[in-house]
């Protein structure tokens, strides 16, 4: 059986682990990601963090675990829209670059030249760059974009897939711009310098921090009261938080602890500006590849770019929500945003 058919066969077997690392003479954390299909090993290591403007390299290796030759394999290097790939170093791999609003930039690599020799393992090096100046760079907290690499064989079909989180340190920017910072304090209220806008994180919004029991809300939210309803025959519980400028959020109760914030008016607003009312076209076009499904009589929408952001839509819900998943393409374009909310939890279609 060739290898690449074996590996294809045993895809839904792979297994993932995560290793962090510190480099050292850079002194940047690492994370390194692999998976397994069938004899053949993909891995992937990205910088944990970096400043905005500082470039960092994304290392992929393909390791031949066979006693048979892996030939016409192809490793894909797919980068989000904004971030930015630099060009390769001259006499490197060959490498073929494609640009998608799903996908971003696809840095392709033919691993066949020569092909991958038992018990060997082949290396690519790509330098990436995080934009010194873009929406993601607001703020005094880290946030965060996610980087995937793709195995496949010699008729183009995915065999493994791996992902990885790149953190844009903002602290650093601030720390090294003292007007800046001087010019953004973070107020008690949980807003922020852009007047009264409340301040967005992955896991908090204004006072409200996933995680945070009852008690330690009231505290930060002296405001924040009971609240109770029921959703398709499911009664919940949550505690309504004001936030500053005048919207709401609500942070909905798992026990004591806050599972997810809730944002259901048009006051609060993502970091790239988009809440309820936006349009699905909007979303697609700020974060890029698009997960979809069918929750509790709703369409819901989340984007492995933006991890932790889930959205609602008002669009039809189908028949068949298997096709949903498979296709979130055909979410109409004009489709908008009811509700949108932070959570934990993974972030893959």
């Amino acid at each position: 059986m060739p290898i690449w058919i074996a590996g294809l066969l045993s895809l839904g077997s792979a297994c993932e682990f995560v290793d962090r690392t510190r480099g050292r003479e850079v002194a940047v954390d690492t994370a390194a990601v692999s998976t397994t299909a069938g004899v053949l090993a993909l891995g992937m290591e990205v910088p944990g963090m970096l400043r905005p403007g500082e470039e960092g390299v994304v290392r992929l290796s393909l390791t031949n675990r066979g006693d048979t030759i892996a030939h016409g394999m192809r490793l894909d290097l797919l980068v989000p829209g904004w971030m930015e790939p630099l060009t390769p170093e001259p006499g490197g791999r060959e490498v073929t670059i494609a640009a998608s609003p799903e996908e971003g930039t696809r840095l392709s690599y033919r691993m066949d030249d020569p092909p991958v020799q038992p018990g060997e393992t082949q290396t690519v090096e790509q330098r990436i760059r995080f934009p010194a100046t873009s929406p993601v760079t607001e703020g005094a907290t880290p946030w965060s974009r996610v980087i995937r690499a793709r195995l496949a064989g010699p008729d183009g079909q995915p065999l493994a897939e791996v992902e990885s989180e790149v953190a844009l340190d903002t602290l650093a920017m601030g720390r090294g711009d003292t007007t800046r910072l001087a010019q953004s304090p973070r107020d008690t209220a949980g807003g922020d310098a852009r007047g009264d806008r409340p301040a967005i994180e992955r896991d908090r919004l204004g006072p409200a921090r996933l995680g945070m029991t009852t008690g330690a809300l009231r505290q930060a939210a002296s405001g924040a009261r009971d609240t109770t309803w029921t959703r398709e025959g499911t009664r919940e519980r949550g505690q309504v938080v004001p936030l500053q400028g005048g919207g709401r959020a609500i942070a909905v109760l798992a026990g004591d602890t806050i599972s997810r914030i809730e944002v259901r008016d048009t006051i609060a607003r993502t970091r790239e500006g988009l809440g309820v009312g936006s349009r699905f076209e909007e979303l697609r076009s700020a974060y890029g590849r698009t997960c979809a499904d069918v929750a509790k009589g709703e369409v819901v929408v989340w984007f492995p770019n933006a991890p932790g952001v889930s959205f609602a839509l008002d669009a039809r819900v189908p028949e068949n929500a298997a096709q949903l998943r498979e296709n979130p393409e055909r979410i109409p374009g004009s489709a908008r945003v009811t509700r949108w909310w932070l959570r934990r939890g993974p972030d893959r279609c």
